[in-house]
């Protein structure tokens, strides 16, 4: 019963704006970046709140549109700003994790197929209790909110310095 609640729930939050709730964390606002064709890697986006009343954390994620999917973060190193793999996100309980931008985020690494915008992709977020949560995210062509930021203070993540991973495994 509980898998086709939150089957449920993952197909309309595709749809509309509609905040996912199962478990004990409710999940809105996600997107993914649409990237060009020739693109192999991407990155998705959401708000995560923990409704319980246990600390839990994000373990990992997997989608069958990417060959990998790993839990990322952001650091500056001088003045770069520098991509590294997470091990978890803590979700304390009561607390909203935001998933976003030049911060912590899903990557999705060796795309099976390209990202375009107005298309949707499957993510499955696993937490500490065991709960395993289905998300459709949304394609979003971020290219002209982009543009539109003050003093171009807005992150592109193409464009990050992405050298202190290890790529060796990434298959490109």
């Amino acid at each position: 019963m509980k898998l086709l609640a939150m089957s449920t729930l993952a197909i309309f939050a595709g749809m509309t704006s509609i905040a996912i709730q199962a478990a004990d964390v409710e999940i809105k606002d996600q997107y993914a970046r649409a990237v060009p064709a020739v693109s192999t890697n991407s990155a998705a986006f959401l708000t995560i709140t923990n409704i319980g009343e246990e600390d839990i954390k994000l373990v990992s994620a997997d989608s069958d549109s990417a060959a990998r999917v790993e839990l990322h973060g952001h650091r500056h190193e001088g003045n770069v700003m520098k991509m590294y793999e997470l091990k978890d996100i803590d979700i304390p309980a009561g607390k909203t994790e935001y998933l976003k931008s030049g911060g912590k985020h899903i990557m999705l690494m060796g795309l099976k197929r390209p990202l375009k915008a107005g298309s949707e992709v499957d993510v499955t977020l696993h937490f500490s209790d065991g709960d395993a949560v289905d998300v459709k995210i949304p394609v979003k062509d971020l290219r002209d909110e982009t543009k539109d930021m003050a003093h171009g203070s807005a992150m592109k993540h193409v464009e990050m310095d992405h050298g202190s991973m290890d790529h060796s495994s990434m298959g490109h």
